[in-house]
């Protein structure tokens, strides 16, 4: 497995450390060329950081055009167990903070046919088709958007505190379900970050 991690061990044969001192003798341009092609075949790349993004783009691609959508439940997981999801949400974490490179935004781009950063919830989550339960859903939204600038100490807090608002057993409100389910969604996206 050309991802198998340091410590991995196969048959007994530590197969992680092994993939490791292969990829630093390529580097190094000691490897000779029929290893180095043998490694290539076998899906191997000289920077793990590099493969993996290979990966997820490859995945993404597929993603879109057998789904039709651009938007990739943060849970998602592939037909390989690749968590594709996960990955959208840490390559536009990347981007908003500035650290994801040009050309991997154009790949992205590209991908989505429209790559979008993930500023807002409304771009990843979805909200209720009634239009009411919608305008909750929408407020909410709206509220842990403006807060999102606030330290991860205080968005904790103000998420508890939202949740316990919301919260079916103790509002009256008849959209309460919809209104958890919703921070239920957005939870990950307003709390990442530091």
């Amino acid at each position: 497995n050309a991802n198998a991690r340091f410590l991995a061990t196969q048959f007994g044969h530590e197969l992680g450390a092994w993939l490791q001192s292969q990829r630093q003798q390529w580097e190094r341009g000691t490897l000779k060329e029929r290893k180095v092609a043998r490694l290539k075949g076998l899906g191997v790349m000289l920077d793990p950081d590099v493969e993996m993004f290979a990966k997820g783009l490859s995945e993404l691609r597929m993603y879109v055009s057998q789904q039709r959508k651009r938007v990739v439940p943060w849970n998602y997981v592939s037909d390989s167990s690749f968590r594709l999801g996960e990955w959208v949400v840490e390559q536009r974490t990347l981007q908003r903070r500035g650290k994801l490179s040009l050309q991997r935004q154009q790949l992205l781009r590209e991908a989505f046919f429209l790559w979008q950063p993930a500023e807002a919830p409304s771009s990843m989550f979805e909200h209720p088709e009634d239009p009411e339960a919608a305008d909750v859903t929408h407020a909410i939204e709206d509220e842990l958007r403006s807060l999102r600038w606030q330290t991860i100490t205080q968005r904790r807090a103000i998420f508890r505190a939202m949740v316990l608002r919301h919260h079916p057993d103790i509002s009256e409100s008849k959209y309460a379900n919809d209104a958890i389910r919703f921070l239920s969604d957005v939870k990950d996206w307003f709390l990442a970050g530091h």
